[in-house]
């Protein structure tokens, strides 16, 4: 499993200039590569004015997912990342999304807005746990930026298992060593692979570097390399992984409960 990450600096509130950009960077990508993620809100940054938050969130069948699925379709990889989604009722989301290449998408609303910026008094947070996404023989599960600091929320269980935590951020560098400690965090207790998609540039909750970003293994190694164009690329080995949780079952044990919604 080759995965790849796009630091992509986002355009604030310009869909039109990140849907270019972003199909531009999609075309560099490696042709082997089986997924590709995406930074949080993607074609619109993080935006605090609801005004421009009406004016800009798209229902699932707008032309962000459409353009998402023609991509897919055509260079043959998964897309995650997540966008800025309303339901029609003024309510609005923070949506994460995987795309697959023959058309199926799965969707999860980021559950924990976070309180520093009004994100929180905009968005509505989701009520449905994150999902296990099936696809080329891994598990695959969705979380968005702040629900990384929440271990309960993330947490790995053999019933639903998830091999690989996808996690496409706007986490500023002012912030980077805490992001890094808990990608490993959240590897290492789940005995999964973690892939923090991070954006770049700036916008005004701070600077973004494309080095944020990064991905580790089960036991907490940062794998990824990076190219010349600031992509980051690591390749997933199915029998290292399920040799380490064999060797150490430590997530097994872990205390398990409903979770209130």
């Amino acid at each position: 499993m080759k995965i790849c990450t796009i630091p992509y600096d986002i355009v604030y509130a310009s869909p039109e200039d990140n849907f270019s950009g972003v199909a531009h960077a999609l075309s560099q990508v490696e042709t082997d590569t089986d997924v590709v993620v995406l930074p949080e809100l993607f074609t619109t940054a993080f935006i605090a004015d609801e005004k421009t938050v009406a004016t800009l969130a798209e229902t699932n069948d707008g032309r962000t997912i459409e353009t998402l699925k023609r991509w897919a379709q055509f260079f043959g990889f998964a897309i995650a990342g997540s966008f800025l989604a309303t339901d029609g009722s003024g309510k609005y989301f923070n949506r994460a999304f995987f795309v697959e290449p023959l058309g199926d998408v799965t969707f999860y609303d980021k559950r924990h807005l976070f309180p520093l910026s009004t994100e929180d008094k905009i968005y509505t947070g989701g009520k449905k746990e994150a999902p296990v996404v099936r696809f080329r023989g891994w598990n695959f599960k969705l979380i968005i930026c702040f629900d990384l600091r929440f271990p309960v929320w993330c947490r790995n269980i053999p019933c639903d298992l998830y091999d690989v935590l996808l996690v496409p951020s706007n986490w500023p560098h002012s912030r980077h060593i805490p992001y890094k400690i808990l990608l490993t965090a959240r590897a290492v207790e789940n005995q999964a692979y973690t892939v923090g998609a991070n954006r770049s540039g700036s916008d005004p909750y701070g600077e973004y570097t494309r080095n944020d970003s990064a991905i580790y293994d089960n036991w907490g190694n940062a794998i990824h390399e990076t190219r010349r164009n600031g992509f980051l690329y690591a390749l997933f080995d199915r029998t290292e992984l399920e040799a380490g949780r064999s060797k150490f079952p430590a997530f097994k044990a872990a205390d398990h409960w409903s979770l209130d919604l």
